[in-house]
């Protein structure tokens, strides 16, 4: 009888460390759909700081690094120029000249996850967005900000 009890005792215990170990992985990790959201915004972000490069590389190549450097009015029909949950372009809008600005609805806000996600703490303060629509204004001019900071 006293085995019994004995036993009962572990098997609540080893079930009381199950569930507070998985209670602390979702505190310290967020759930699998805020783990989804940011792997999400990450690709998103890597998609616009791509297509700023695209756009500065192809003004260098034709060595149009001046204010007659015309940029084009819409994106190229790529993967990468598309969100990859709602699969809709993002936004591109030529401001004047040579700046002009990339858009992306984003589904989380990068101030609130830097707290808690240290991989979003290595991106850089130019990529920083808040939750919902966001635009990076940008000049093909001078090189996009690097995604990630290497400080």
């Amino acid at each position: 009888m006293k085995s019994f009890s004995l036993n009962r005792i572990f098997l609540i215990l080893s079930i009381i460390a199950v569930i507070s170990g998985v209670i602390t992985g979702f505190w310290l990790l967020g759930s699998p759909a805020l783990q989804r959201k940011l792997k999400a915004d990450e690709q998103r972000l890597q998609n616009l700081h791509k297509i700023a490069r695209d756009l500065y590389q192809e003004a260098v190549d034709n060595n149009n690094l001046e204010e007659t450097f015309t940029l084009p009015q819409s994106l190229p029909d790529e993967e990468d120029t598309v969100d990859p949950i709602s699969g809709e372009p993002y936004d591109y809008q030529v401001i004047s000249g040579t700046r002009y600005q990339l858009c992306a609805e984003f589904a989380t806000d990068s101030d609130r996850i830097n707290q808690t996600d240290t991989s979003y703490q290595n991106f850089d303060e130019f990529w920083q967005h808040p939750q919902g629509k966001h635009c990076f204004e940008l000049d093909v001019q001078e090189t996009p900000p690097n995604l990630y900071d290497y400080n």
